[in-house]
């Protein structure tokens, strides 16, 4: 009787051992190296203008600006 053996070219796929408490990677589904998609700016009407708190540096009119002389434990700058 004659065996029939398998092609020798072909070796059979085995997936490696699954380590214990180790999780199996899960497929990557985006590309490597782009860790987030892109996301688009917020659309705002060019006709709007701009909001006080979108400008740096800036202090919006509503919040009244300290007086130094008023300002207690500093004294006013002496003036000769």
């Amino acid at each position: 009787m004659t065996e029939i053996s398998a092609d020798p070219g072909h070796t059979p796929v085995e997936e490696p051992p699954v380590t214990p408490g180790k999780p199996t990677e899960p497929p990557q589904e985006s590309p490597p190296g782009n860790p987030r998609p892109e996301v688009p700016p917020p659309i705002r009407d060019p006709e709007e203008p701009s909001r006080p708190e979108e400008l740096p540096g800036d202090l919006p009119a509503d919040i009244p600006m300290p007086n130094p002389e008023e300002v207690p434990g500093q004294q006013p700058p002496m003036t000769m």
